[in-house]
């Protein structure tokens, strides 16, 4: 396949699907390495990236094609998976669940029987251990950082050509959501941290000021961040009567922890531009975006994404599950994961969108859900992003010393708890309940309203037709010991 034609195509004549889908099938039947460099690969994704519906065929007959290289990839080359992969010449999505899935446990107790033996190692990134898990060091090749390095070059060929400047960027680097790896980006981006004081400080100041960097913008119009610096940002800029102009940013990208709807109505009236959220791991490269038409998430075609039932494990179209994601080759090459499950919670849903025919809702971390039965589950995070808004309740401290106060965007502290058939929440307040009984009641009404508005319907269901199993008590200001409220 001439890909230079392709390229080509994409600026001077129209793609259709069937066009699209012949160019697919033009690559061999069974997959070589060499097969699909960068160079063939790119042209294709930057259809699958901006239109995956409109050409859904072709993408489902390269998704199998990847699927099929990236297992016989992990068999060959990588020990782990020697045994388990059963021979087969043609891999498929139908036949993925006949393969076992790769929990966290199993990935800590054999994380050198993952990597491929025929990569180089390149560097390394890890894992928070957010929940209550050590760190996990994953290494990364210096062949696959090679090739998404020349894959992104040649999928922004268009706009790095063009005589534009190229725009000015602010991005918090973080180890732990995604690949730290540089990949060839449009412009030039400032590297900064929004979790210390100073990072909020000399963020403000990159904000408001000019810079003369030849080919580039002279002020900021994009913006890379966790939702939690992003919350700090906006916090400073507002507290210190800093304003940025209502056009001055184009672009913000947040990665990393729960949005609650109400931060994200007011970051966007207050910069002004729409937020697109990211859903990402340290573990692989590749992860799912947010949809504002769907209110949820559509995943990249960097990965296959499944669900699975959380009592059987078996696979599910839609409904609620565990999410299991099997990065494909040769994005990821060094650190294989076949059938990874992330232990996140998740709903899917058919929906009608020209992103994607399925919409992903994130629930929450399963180790910090609570079950009812085995159809139902509370998310903390999503209880979390229910309430955000009620400035009663008290917050986890932050570390933060110049803001008017300090802890403001850290997540409510409360606590879930199941006795039995009964579950309850116990929220804790900036102030004694028994001290101020309608003060408490008012908070109490908020909350119930919160929860029964935001809360995913099974849940809304199962406390208007439960109302005896269900509580929410009130706690005064230090109920709680002191746990990680940063990472939900």
């Amino acid at each position: 396949m001439d890909d230079q034609i392709l390229l080509t195509e994409k600026r001077h004549i129209t793609m259709t699907p069937d066009r699209f889908l012949s160019k697919v099938k033009e690559l061999p039947e069974t997959l070589q390495p060499k097969d699909i460099g960068s160079n063939i690969l790119a042209p294709l994704f930057s259809y699958i990236i901006t239109e995956p519906v409109k050409y859904r065929e072709g993408y489902k007959l390269l998704q199998n094609k990847l699927l099929d290289i990236t297992l016989r990839m992990a068999k060959e080359n990588a020990s782990y998976y020697t045994e388990i992969i059963p021979n087969d010449d043609n891999w498929t999505l139908s036949k993925l669940d006949q393969l076992p899935t790769l929990n966290k446990e199993a990935l800590y107790n054999n994380r050198s029987g993952v990597l491929s033996e025929i990569t180089t190692f390149g560097f390394v990134t890890f894992t928070t251990g957010t929940t209550n898990q050590p760190p996990l060091l994953i290494e990364r090749s210096q062949e696959e950082q090679l090739y998404l390095q020349n894959f992104f070059s040649i999928l922004q060929s268009g706009m790095l050509h063009s005589e534009k400047l190229k725009p000015l960027g602010i991005v918090e680097g973080s180890m732990n959501h995604g690949s730290v790896l540089r990949l060839p980006g449009i412009g030039y981006n400032f590297m900064i941290e929004l979790t210390k004081d100073y990072g909020v400080i000399r963020t403000a100041w990159l904000l408001q000021n000019e810079f003369n960097f030849k080919g580039i913008e002279q002020k900021v119009s994009q913006l890379n961040t966790t939702v939690m610096g992003l919350s700090y940002l906006y916090q400073y800029l507002t507290e210190q009567n800093i304003e940025i102009p209502p056009d001055q940013l184009n672009a913000i990208t947040i990665f990393g922890w729960p949005v609650p709807k109400s931060r994200r109505k007011k970051f966007e009236m207050f910069f002004n531009v729409k937020i697109s959220d990211n859903y990402s791991m340290s573990e692989m490269f590749g992860g799912a975006k947010y949809c504002q038409q769907c209110d949820g998430y559509h995943f990249d075609p960097f990965v296959i994404p499944e669900i699975v039932d959380l009592e059987t494990g078996k696979q599910l179209e839609t409904g609620t599950g565990e999410l299991v994601l099997t990065p494909l080759f040769p994005f990821t090459q060094r650190f294989v994961l076949i059938r990874y499950r992330t232990g996140d919670l998740v709903d899917v849903a058919k929906v009608s969108c020209d992103k994607g025919t399925l919409v992903y809702t994130f629930r929450g971390r399963l180790k910090r859900c609570v079950k009812m039965n085995s159809n139902l589950y509370f998310g903390e995070a999503e209880i979390a992003k229910a309430i955000d808004e009620i400035e009663e309740l008290n917050r986890a401290p932050t570390g933060f010393s110049i803001f008017k106060d300090n802890n403001k965007n850290n997540w409510p502290l409360f606590k879930m708890v199941k006795n039995g058939e009964q579950f309850e929440i116990l929220f804790e307040l900036t102030f004694n309940p028994q001290e101020a009984p309608n003060r408490s009641n008012k908070v109490l009404k908020k909350i119930y309203d919160k929860i029964l508005f935001e809360l995913p319907e099974s849940v809304i269901n199962w406390i208007q037709e439960h109302p005896k199993n269900f509580k929410i008590t009130l706690k005064a200001p230090s109920s709680f010991e002191k746990r990680d409220y940063w990472n939900l």
